[in-house]
C-alpha cells in the first residue's frame, strides 16, 4: 500500500467526523481511529476562540444592530490570511464587502477562499489561525453598517 494514500486517510479522518475508518488493499489491511473523547454527564458548550469587539458604554436603549454569522462552508482547517507570515485578510472592526475574502479554508490539500456573502463590519473573529473547524462552524459575526 502507497504510504502517501495512508497519509491522505489520516489527514481525512483528521478533517472529518469520521472516528474510525478501517480499508484493504492488495492485501494490506489499515485501521486508523480517532481517541474518544472523554464522555460527560452533560453537554458542554464549545468555546469559542478568537477575537470579539468590545462595546463598552453600550447604551441599553438604543436600538439593536443586524447581526450576520458567516459559517464555514465545509471542514477543514481555518487559515486568517493568505500565506504563512502573511497580515490577517481582516481584522476586528473592518469594514467588508460582498464577495471579499475574509478567511481560508484547508481540506484536502486544496485551499478554499471564504468570501462575506454580504457588505457589513466584523464584530467578532470566532477562530484563532490554524483552527480545525467543522462544516457550520461559527467563522466571523458582521454588523450592518449604516
Amino acid at each position: 500500500m502507497d504510504l502517501d494514500f495512508v497519509q491522505r486517510l489520516i489527514e481525512l479522518v483528521a478533517c472529518s467526523p469520521i472516528d474510525e475508518l478501517e480499508i484493504e488493499r492488495d492485501g494490506v489491511r489499515v485501521r486508523i481511529s480517532r481517541q474518544a473523547a472523554p464522555t460527560q454527564s452533560a453537554p458542554q458548550p464549545r468555546p469559542t476562540l478568537g477575537v470579539a469587539a468590545a462595546t463598552p458604554n453600550a447604551d441599553p436603549t438604543a436600538p439593536a444592530t443586524a447581526r450576520h454569522s458567516v459559517r464555514a462552508p465545509l471542514t477543514g482547517v481555518f487559515y486568517r490570511s493568505t500565506a504563512e507570515g502573511e497580515p490577517p485578510l481582516v481584522s476586528v472592526g473592518d469594514v467588508v464587502e460582498e464577495g471579499q475574502k475574509i478567511g481560508v479554508l484547508e481540506a484536502m490539500k486544496t485551499f478554499n477562499v471564504v468570501e462575506s456573502d454580504r457588505t457589513g463590519r466584523i464584530v467578532q473573529i470566532a477562530l484563532d489561525d490554524h483552527a480545525a473547524v467543522q462544516s457550520g462552524d461559527l467563522l466571523f459575526v458582521l454588523e450592518d453598517v449604516g
